[in-house]
């Protein structure tokens, strides 16, 4: 099993100086926190991450959100 990244990814077309895009896909939230799909909406439910639902079919995670939620996780110890 291979680690998962805890850094937020950038876009292959942003330059290291880019800011963040406000909003991030599911698969790129995936990316960022080493969790299930399952574990990402039970954040989803506990009100843990901010989500923006687009249409049916498509919802936006808040960046802030993860990053907040990676910030409050390295204060309690987890990983």
């Amino acid at each position: 099993m291979t680690a998962r990244n805890t850094t937020l990814p950038m876009d292959s077309k942003q330059s290291p100086g880019t800011p963040l895009p406000a909003y991030l896909r599911e698969n790129q939230v995936l990316q960022s926190l080493p969790i299930s799909k399952s574990s990402l909406w039970r954040l989803v439910a506990a009100d843990k991450l901010k989500v923006v639902r687009i249409s049916k079919r498509m919802t936006l995670f808040s960046a802030q959100s993860v990053l907040d939620y990676l910030a409050d996780c390295e204060k309690k110890g987890r990983k």
